[in-house]
């Protein structure tokens, strides 16, 4: 009976629930996300918090964040920490904060430890008259006075001019230590204290004894009752009668209640952490370990754009919405590191292969409901009509799943050229194409075919298979090739900036075009035409390689990166082919978007797709990355307010009492400092700013936080600066007027009187001149007869001692290019030797990392040379030297650079070189050289050489990198020489 009760108790507050929920949210525009998807973040005094204890949580009007701690007050703008504490500004008694409260005007009023009360608004701090005890909590009334509870020493009520009331258990309170103040719709204040509920009516105390004398630490009126955190569970009042409010809280201290705006209830415990019960989930809990920093819950608040913030004892913790969700390991995920995923032709169910086994997840049940083949590295999905699955592995060859029984079908030992499938495609003639690490095999009619760059392909690493009307597209690791009837036609992608991979491939049939995510950028084929073009860096994509291109519903455009997913209009791509816009605008999402990793993978396929709503699915590094691309809209809908924080003159911070500055006409620098008050997606505000009287235009800042002005010349500006979300709307402006004064000769008069002053002074100076000139001529026409034929003699003379020393510059100029050359040249081979080499060497590497470019360096040493030496004379190696260095001369690009390092050793700089693109240039030199005939020299001569790669990206400082490459070039000797390490 006493169960039955518990579940009839239950369903009834539920359905109580559901109404208040209803009664008290604001009409949803937006469906209500699980607690797990809502995207984490926490702040501790590394980041930047005054004290770990987050007392109280209040939001001003003007967006910022303010947080109470035992050591401060700290205001948050979404990127900083500023913390007040016991000083003239606030004029507090003491650091420790306990309490904050909003009224009805946007002030924010503050109480301390020891009874301090202030107020700030527009930046302006105001010290309020201290009342006794630490202050837990405090409410305003229209009139101007402010309720005040306090630890011990009862209620205040403190009046604008100056008078105060004061209640204790003497005057009727069950007890002088207060927890909650509120206010409900009817204008009554609702008191928690230690020994029950007090409300205040009617400028009466009324003890409600129908709450037990125990504890009550938040109330929150609804219009279907009072609910109370009290120390053993969640209470409702409905007139004279209280139950537990949800029976799974019983006995668990309640410290904290809020509604959001979607009507979900929001609980603060003690011990347990935060609970949400919403319609859509019931009750959800967060508690110590990845979600909140600490268990004890002393604040809650849900700010002006819907994140949900929560004070906790051991620091602070945001939950906000964010345009991904991640699935990793701890939701059943068979392995963090996702390969590939699929959606099921059936629309239930997404396929993610990962490095430890294949996972079904269930979009109806919102979980992963089957984890297959565990242990496998699954790298490709492939699915026919009929349900058949076909799965492609690392090491094992390719797998079945049919009728709930997975099978292996292929391997090598069955005909499988390579274990290693990367892409499967199951064609419209009925066969299955598998694209493996050493070639395409062909399974039809029972009939297998192996395909490799014998029969035409352009390379052997397959990383893609995609079927455009009778022809199979291949992407490849050295290309692209198109199958059609029986045989291949290769497209060529090398002339866009060395293209060689393509990993992905989206087709739009009713368009006519073939997408393709290559290592140079995104490409289009227009089949129509045969015409070819490709986006890379130089047209506005941030960097080379891209995994997978997709289209969504909305006509945007999805690339995945080892650095995040990128987003941008089919529209504004095809703009930038057809050359009507220069550069592509697009939003780069990352780990701050929800991604737990913005390293999506590639070289394995599918990585993107769709599900029945919309969502589209991508592997990455760590989990399985959702978006659904409808939702995007809300995250550009707020737009954030611009304040000015600070201003200083000549490093000195200046007070902003109002949108006006004067600057004393010796200031030299003026810097702002400004935020956009947006906590969605802080990192993201975009910022311009004019200054009208300087500026013509709006200036671009980015994500600049402040500017810089120097050497203003006098005269009325008005400094503007705007922020916006990314595609959201520009905010409105925040102001700062700002007057320079000019020095006493800039003004008007001390022109006027200069240019008088300098009139007087030319015409003192032509008089004088001229009365000059008129003395000195006559003495001057009698010297110039006597010097001028002494002046003959000489112009002779110096004419012939011009001509002598021309002739001894010219020969100097042509011994010091002579030397120069010998200094910077090695003679045998004619290359830059080690000296030039250093100076090149040193501004490439600070040239790299100054614009985060890799640079890739080489070290080749000849293979046993002293056996050259020794075995066809010195002469046959100095002639081997020469033609080592003739043929790294034809093999380095214009802007490389290859030297003589000493002896048989050599080196090469390749700027803006990967390691990877470095290790290829070097295999190649390597086989030219190894193939090279030496016999002009000596018959039977072969020359290889070792050689070493490293790259700037994996070191410091020069000395790094050039260590690095010389281990490198050691270990290529010790494995067997000729040969390539990194």
């Amino acid at each position: 009976m006493r169960t039955q009760n518990r579940v009839i108790t239950f369903l009834a507050s539920a359905m109580v629930i559901l109404h208040c929920f209803t009664a008290s949210a604001h009409q949803v525009k937006q469906a209500v996300e699980p607690v797990n998807r809502y995207f984490q973040e926490s702040w501790t005094t590394r980041d930047g918090l005054p004290h770990n204890t987050v007392n109280s949580l209040s939001q001003t009007p003007e967006g910022y964040i303010w947080l109470t701690t035992w050591e401060g007050i700290a205001r948050f703008n979404g990127n900083e920490f500023k913390v007040y504490g016991r000083d003239d500004t606030t004029g507090l008694p003491d650091a420790g904060m306990r309490s904050s409260y909003v009224d009805a005007n946007g002030r924010l009023i503050i109480g301390g430890s020891r009874g301090g009360l202030t107020s700030v608004k527009d930046h302006h701090w105001q010290p309020l008259r201290p009342v006794g005890g630490l202050v837990n909590a405090m409410a305003a009334e229209a009139d101007g006075s402010i309720w005040v509870a306090t630890e011990g020493d009862g209620l205040f009520r403190e009046y604008a001019d100056g008078h105060s009331e004061h209640w204790t258990v003497e005057t009727g309170l069950p007890s002088n230590s207060i927890y909650a103040l509120v206010k409900d719709p009817d204008g009554q204040l609702w008191v928690g204290t230690s020994k029950g509920v007090v409300v205040f009516e009617q400028q009466q105390l009324r003890v409600n004894k129908d709450i037990p004398a125990a504890p009550v630490f938040d109330v929150l009126p609804t219009k279907q009752g009072v609910l109370f955190a009290t120390e053993f569970g969640l209470l409702r009042c409905v007139e004279a009668q209280c139950q537990q409010f949800m029976p799974e809280l019983t006995n668990i201290a309640v410290s904290k209640l809020m509604f959001d705006h979607q009507g979900s209830l929001w609980i603060g415990t003690i011990e347990r952490g935060v609970y949400r019960y919403s319609k859509s989930y019931g009750l959800e809990h967060l508690e110590t370990g990845r979600d909140l920093p600490r268990n004890r819950v002393l604040s809650l608040l849900e700010d002006q754009e819907h994140s949900i913030w929560i004070g906790t004892n051991g620091g602070l913790l945001r939950l906000r919405d964010v345009p991904f969700s991640t699935l990793t390991e701890e939701q059943g995920l068979a392995g963090n590191y996702v390969r590939t995923v699929l959606a099921d032709k059936d629309g239930k169910s997404i396929w993610i292969g990962t490095s430890n086994g294949l996972s079904r997840y269930d979009i109806a049940a919102g979980k992963v409901v089957q984890n297959l083949i565990p242990k496998q590295s699954i790298l490709s999905l492939e699915q026919q009509s009929d349900g058949t699955l076909y799965i492609g592995t690392y090491t094992a060859g390719v797998f079945v799943y049919k009728n709930g029984e997975v099978e292996l079908l292929l391997d090598r030992e069955r005909g499988l050229i390579s274990n290693e499938v990367r892409a499967i495609l199951r064609a419209d003639d009925g066969a299955l194409w598998m694209g493996t690490s050493q070639g395409l095999t062909i399974l039809q009619n029972g009939q297998l075919r192996s395909i490799t760059t014998d029969s035409g392909l352009p390379g052997n690493f397959i990383v893609a298979l995609a079927q455009v009307g009778k022809q199979i597209w291949v992407g490849t690791g050295t290309g692209i090739s198109i199958w059609e009837g029986d045989h291949f036609e290769n497209v060529p992608i090398q002339q866009f900036d060395n293209a060689e991979y393509a990993f992905g491939f989206f087709y739009q049939d009713k368009q006519q075009l073939l997408w393709a995510a290559t290592d140079r950028g995104l490409m289009r084929r227009n089949l129509a035409t045969g015409e070819t073009g490709i986006i890379g860096r130089s047209k506005g994509l941030p960097f080379d390689k891209y995994f997978q291109v997709f289209i969504d519903d909305h006509d945007d455009i999805w690339m995945s990166s080892n650095r995040g997913i990128l987003r941008f209009s089919e529209a504004d791509a095809n703009a930038v082919l057809e050359g009507k816009l220069a550069k592509l605008p697009l939003v780069l999402y990352g780990e701050s978007d929800g991604m737990v990793s913005a390293q999506a993978n590639g070289g394995s396929s599918p990585t993107i797709a769709k599900s029945t709503d919309g969502s589209l699915w991508m592997a990455t590094a760590r989990g399985v990355a959702r978006v659904d691309p409808s939702r995007l809209y809300l995250f550009s809908q707020y737009t954030p307010n611009v304040e000015i924080e600070s201003l200083t003159l000549d490093g000195q911070r200046q007070q902003l009492l109002d949108d006006k500055i004067t600057m004393a006409p010796g200031v030299q620098r003026m810097v702002v400092r400004y935020a956009g008050l947006s906590y969605i997606m802080p990192s993201r505000i975009h910022y311009r700013t004019r200054l009208q009287g300087f500026d013509q235009q709006w200036r671009d800042n980015a994500n600049q936080h402040q500017i810089e002005f120097t050497n203003l010349a006098p005269g009325e500006y008005q400094l503007q600066i705007q922020a916006q979300n990314p595609s959201g709307d520009w905010s409105k402006p925040a102001i700062l007027n700002i007057t320079k004064l000019p020095f006493w000769w800039q003004t008007s008069l001390a022109l006027y009187l200069a240019i008088l002053g300098l009139i007087l002074w030319v015409v003192l100076i032509v008089w004088w001149r001229t009365y000059s000139l008129r003395r000195s001529r006559a003495n001057l026409l009698q010297q110039v007869e006597l010097k001028t034929e002494e002046l003959q003699r000489h112009t002779d003379h110096l004419a012939q001692l011009n001509s002598e020393k021309s002739a001894l510059l010219e020969q100097l100029s042509r011994q010091a290019i002579a030397l120069e050359k010998q200094a910077m040249q090695d003679e045998l081979t004619g290359l830059p030797n080690r000296r030039a080499f250093d100076e090149t060497f040193e501004r490439e590497f600070s040239r790299a990392k100054r614009s985060q470019q890799p640079l890739a360096l080489a070290f080749l040493d000849i293979d046993h040379f002293k056996s050259i030496n020794d075995n066809f004379s010195h002469e046959a190696g100095d002639l081997a030297l020469e033609l080592l260095g003739q043929q790294l001369k034809q093999h380095c690009r214009e802007f490389d650079v290859c030297a003589r390092w000493g002896g048989e050793e050599f080196v090469m700089l390749l700027p803006s070189t990967t390691l990877e693109q470095a290790l290829a240039v070097s295999e190649r030199l390597r086989y030219r050289i190894a193939s090279m005939d030496c016999n002009d020299i000596a018959p039977q001569l072969e020359i290889t050489v070792s050689i070493g790669v490293a790259c700037s990206d994996d070191a410091v400082d020069m000395d790094e990198l050039l260590n690095k490459a010389d281990r490198a070039l050691y270990r290529a000797k010790q494995n067997g020489r000729n040969r390539v390490e990194r």
